[in-house]
């Protein structure tokens, strides 16, 4: 093993859905047990709770307690599912979950460059449209004099999309919301 970085761009493929409160209450009250309207939905949302700076975290819990009545205006949630399309990328999600690995980071300004798939498309089953994600993975190696061994220290950045033509943009580092601690 050598001392030293190295970098891997990875793609992370993102099903982006609008979904509102009413749509949610029709999924509970058009199954059996309205507890598993969720195991038809996509797995993440974004957390807007203050101080938590609008990250992925699985929506089955966080809106647990959304979709029990029918609203006159409802509000709107954005749902999302994510798809690795490289096994390192994979590893390091299995390994620490999609809420740890990317919590540092506004997620709704991410998925803000893509158009959302509307609620019609998941009642008629239409294939939604998957965008992507570029992601870097950083790892540096260094040895520990300590134990004798190396240790690998991951730095995971969200560096840009895919467009329409599937052309690399790369988000402005100006712009780029990474919270600090």
């Amino acid at each position: 093993m050598k001392e030293g970085f190295s970098r891997v761009k990875c793609l992370l493929g993102v099903e982006l859905f609008e979904i509102s409160e009413n749509f949610i209450f029709d999924m509970r009250e058009s199954h059996e047990r309205p507890d598993t309207a969720y195991d038809f939905l996509p797995e993440f949302t974004i957390n807007d709770n203050k101080d938590q700076h609008n990250q992925p975290v699985k929506a089955e819990y966080f809106h647990q307690f959304v979709g029990f009545e029918k609203k006159e205006d409802p509000k709107k949630y954005l749902y999302f599912r994510l798809a690795t399309l490289d096994g390192l990328l994979q590893n390091e999600i299995d390994n620490s979950g999609v809420e740890d690995l990317f919590k540092d980071f506004d997620f709704k300004y991410f998925l803000s460059t893509f158009v959302p798939n509307n609620e019609s498309d998941i009642h008629n089953m239409v294939f939604p449209k998957t965008h992507y994600l570029i992601v870097h993975l950083c790892y540096e190696t260094t040895y520990d004099y300590y134990s004798g061994g190396y240790e690998c220290e991951l730095d995971v950045s969200i560096a840009g999309y895919l467009d329409g033509n599937l052309e690399a943009k790369y988000f402005d580092l100006n712009k780029l919301i990474k919270i600090k601690k």
